[in-house]
């Protein structure tokens, strides 16, 4: 009897990792052409290009990118819909590129034992910005690397929005 129950988990278990397994290998790197036309044409010197995986049904296709261009410290991340249109941009920036009111409220919130880290801005497809930036927080032997993180969200306009702790 417990033979019998032994055979059916086995079989479930290999019908569930079958079926997982063919569904992640519809997963491949299609680029629709006027996606790459388009990436192409504002982003010809780009480097480290990497498009992600979708399915053939997905209608938004993303790129991971390195560029010597004007955008923040030249990575940046664009989602595109499949005919060619960014939905949204996400552009590592540097800290004299935020607003000062979101300086100011950092500076005025959270005290020297913090230390800036990832600075992101993000542009959406009707051009609205917001900002992330990620503090990290020193134990109190003085260490950033084992502290909180805190993800600061602000407006365009510099006004906090929300934080995360991580």
């Amino acid at each position: 009897m417990n033979y019998k129950r032994h055979i059916a988990i086995l079989i479930f278990v290999w019908s569930i990792a079958t079926c997982c397994q063919s569904q992640s290998n519809d997963y491949k790197i299609i680029i629709p052409a006027k996606v790459e036309i388009k990436f192409d044409t504002i982003y010809p010197h780009a480097s480290n290009i990497a498009w992600n995986k979708r399915l053939p049904t997905d209608n938004i296709q993303v790129v991971e990118f390195d560029c010597n261009c004007q955008e923040g410290l030249g990575q940046l991340t664009i989602t595109y819909d499949t005919t060619g249109n960014v939905l949204n941009k996400s552009i590592l920036i540097a800290k004299q590129d935020l607003p000062a009111a979101i300086i100011d409220y950092i500076t005025n919130n959270y005290p020297n034992e913090f230390e800036y880290r990832n600075i992101t801005k993000f542009i959406d497809h009707s051009s609205e910005i917001t900002y992330s930036v990620a503090m990290k927080q020193a134990v109190p032997d003085g260490n950033a690397t084992t502290g909180w993180t805190y993800v600061l969200k602000f407006n365009g306009a510099g006004q906090f929005i929300s934080q995360e702790k991580r």
